[in-house]
């Protein structure tokens, strides 16, 4: 499904109450090719009726506020050596359906990071068009009520269709950088991309040929409110970058998890977005090449 629709198929599974499976209203005639790029509503800004609020992070408080909270550690766990990886997808599932996950939209919170790393969870299980992220995150939430709003939909089963497609590695993004069509977005802060700091875990500092530095950090008013830039100031950083309108953006950072917001932020845009989750860790540790 493309980013484009992804709201409007959240809003019509809330309107009727219905699971994955139910009948759906038909999709509207596709917008003409110059409007591919249109925001992809990844990002709202308001929570809406019967939507389930996911937290997300490491402060436990915040599950006072949502109807389900989860540790950043269900979508990150050391495999290979290298930390933040995504654990195996039915792992994922197991552990979102332990903590009371459903079937139903969910509004994810968080701090940045942590959100984005949750959202590119539901995007690789195939999620993603029933998944949004509170814009503002933890901040954004005050003045919600702690009851839950998700009752009507709890019993919904929590339904994956892993997308494997969205999570590439080393070989992968080495096979294509050369590609015009493919920008390689380094989502660390400027030093470890030149190399100056080299990252804990980081082999040989640098980063991969052709990357363009787009911190994460950057795409947000600021760290006490993070909430997204407007949308034509995003699209001029991304287009800065190298990204431009129908490119394919691959997002990485040291270890997958700066890289997830970055890759949040992309999919809001209308870009068709990988996630190299192995990261620069994975990428130091190849015999491919690295520039300083």
């Amino acid at each position: 499904m493309r980013a484009i629709d992804r709201w409007a198929v959240v809003a019509a599974v809330l309107a009727c109450g219905c699971d994955r499976g139910a009948e759906m209203p038909p999709a509207e005639e596709a917008p003409p090719a110059a409007a591919e790029q249109s925001a992809g509503e990844v990002f709202v800004d308001r929570i809406p009726d019967g939507a389930q609020v996911l937290g997300v992070g490491t402060d436990s408080s915040l599950a006072a506020r949502t109807d389900v909270f989860v540790p950043f550690s269900t979508f990150a766990e050391e495999r290979d050596g290298i930390p933040n990886e995504f654990p195996p997808p039915d792992t994922i599932v197991a552990r979102l359906r332990a903590a009371g996950v459903t079937g139903a939209p969910v509004v994810i919170v968080g701090e940045p990071i942590p959100a984005g790393r949750a959202f590119a969870a539901f995007d690789y299980l195939g999620l993603g068009d029933r998944a949004v992220l509170l814009n503002g995150g933890v901040a954004a939430l005050a003045a919600r009520p702690a009851a839950s709003s998700a009752s009507t939909v709890a019993m919904q089963e929590l339904s994956p269709d892993v997308n494997d497609d969205m999570i590439v590695d080393a070989e992968w993004v080495h096979a294509r950088l050369d590609d015009p069509g493919v920008a390689i977005l380094d989502a660390r802060p400027p030093a470890e991309f030149s190399g100056e700091t080299p990252g804990e875990g980081v082999a040989r500092p640098g980063h991969i040929p052709g990357a363009r530095n787009l911190f994460w950090q950057t795409l947000v008013q600021s760290t006490e409110q993070p909430v997204l830039k407007d949308e034509a100031e995003l699209r001029r950083m991304f287009e800065a970058a190298g990204a431009a309108p129908g490119d394919t953006v691959v997002a990485y950072c040291r270890t997958g998890g700066q890289a997830s917001f970055l890759y949040a932020v992309a999919r809001h845009l209308g870009y068709e977005t990988r996630l190299y989750d192995g990261s620069f860790v994975d990428w130091s540790r190849t015999q491919y090449p690295v520039e300083r």
